[in-house]
């Protein structure tokens, strides 16, 4: 039951809506990084609407110029309900991170990232002319803006 409280306590403290590609802080942990996000019948969501939306959700996850020197952990746990996330709009964008790495994010030690999401659907939605939604779970993505071109590759 303990585990369990922290796992919640550490949910509301880690589970933060970040505010989009705009240079970020150098953040520098020494030591271990546990994130971990518990969601048990919870709808999350994140909408942005106009010309030029930007819809960014990150749920334990680094994200921007990170140097972690030793362990990170990353976890998000879900039962029932929703995560959403949609930016609507021409030109619109939306990203949604769960358990991932996204930017300039550097490790030297172990990494550990777990996403399980049990009877729940993850959505990440972006409508309008030119607009581009990218969905991480559980992975690393060093692009904020990335996306894939018709031969393959990554245009940045």
């Amino acid at each position: 039951m303990k585990a369990f409280a922290f796992i919640a306590l550490s949910a509301i403290a880690t589970a933060a809506l970040a505010t989009g590609p705009a240079p970020s802080p150098d953040i520098s942990i020494t030591g271990t990084s546990l994130q971990a996000a518990a969601l048990t019948s919870v709808a999350v969501s994140n909408n942005s609407m106009g010309s030029k939306s930007e819809a960014f959700q990150n749920l334990a996850t680094n994200t921007g110029n990170v140097t972690i020197s030793g362990t990170s952990m990353q976890g998000v746990l879900g039962a029932g309900g929703s995560v959403r996330n949609s930016a609507t709009g021409s030109d619109a964008y939306a990203s949604q991170n769960l358990s991932s790495n996204v930017g300039e994010v550097s490790i030297t030690g172990d990494s550990v990232q777990l996403t399980m999401i049990k009877g729940a659907s993850l959505t990440n939605l972006s409508s309008g002319s030119n607009s581009k939604a990218v969905q991480n779970i559980a992975t690393n993505n060093a692009c904020f803006t990335c996306q894939p071109t018709r031969t393959g590759g990554w245009s940045h």
